[in-house]
């Protein structure tokens, strides 16, 4: 069972062979669907224990999450991610908005290449961009990602790595470990690398995604935001 495609927040990949993986409005993603015969409009609705990324945690509480993304002809695609959080000790919303450009090398090797824009509704200094490129070989999934400012700071490159393991019809393991390397100090992150670890077991219904998992930092620290739970869970609907 493949992992989807569009599952770019690291605390939730699903089980559905791995393909590339936040226009903000989903309105406005919905009337571009309409423009081309070969153009798709998906979304997915979220519930999760927590927010996490890269093995910090944005928010201890249960949030729910949207999801919208456009694939465009020529493997142009766009989207846009909304979920509440937590930074600094402040409640706010978090917006993410990507896009890029995804093409098959082979019949099993494929490339991804694109941008995000990470956005703070309440802490605007901490906006940041990062430009990724990525391989796809099967179920195995490696991407380099670079932040001229991450978090308003530094610049960081973060080096991503996820595999999927089917265990059945809708059954499957998803293995994800991350590094991240800072190339100057700020309050932010130090200047010492920080390495996460992840295993997500994930139940697919076709419309419902059920997952739970494990995840742990292994090395480094997260100046100023806490480690995430090292239990998490949660439940999506895709439309």
């Amino acid at each position: 069972m493949p992992i989807h495609r569009h599952d770019r927040q690291p605390s939730f990949p699903a089980p559905a062979a791995l393909k590339p993986v936040a226009g903000v409005f989903a309105s406005c993603l919905a009337a571009l669907a309409a423009s081309g015969a070969m153009a798709q409009t998906s979304a997915d609705l979220s519930i999760v224990s927590e927010y996490t990324v890269r093995g910090v945690s944005l928010g201890r509480n249960p949030a729910v999450q949207l999801r919208v993304d456009h694939d465009f002809d020529d493997g142009w695609y766009a989207g846009t991610f909304a979920s509440p959080i937590d930074l600094y000790g402040r409640g706010q919303g978090l917006l993410i908005a990507y896009g890029g450009r995804a093409l098959p090398l082979t019949s099993r090797l494929s490339w991804d290449a694109g941008v995000t824009r990470t956005i703070y509704l309440r802490n605007h200094e901490v906006d940041y961009h990062e430009f990724y490129a990525g391989l796809t070989y099967d179920r195995v999934n490696a991407r380099v990602s670079y932040s001229p400012g991450y978090y308003g700071g530094t610049r960081t490159v973060y080096l991503d790595l996820n595999g999927g393991v089917p265990l059945g019809e809708r059954v499957a393991l998803a293995l994800h470990a991350g590094l991240l390397h800072p190339f100057g100090t700020d309050y932010h992150w130090g200047d010492e690398d920080r390495a996460d670890l992840r295993a997500t077991l994930a139940y697919d219904t076709g419309d419902w995604r059920l997952q739970a998992g494990w995840q742990t930092l292994v090395h480094g620290s997260a100046t100023g935001l806490p480690r995430a739970r090292a239990l998490f869970a949660g439940a999506s609907l895709r439309f």
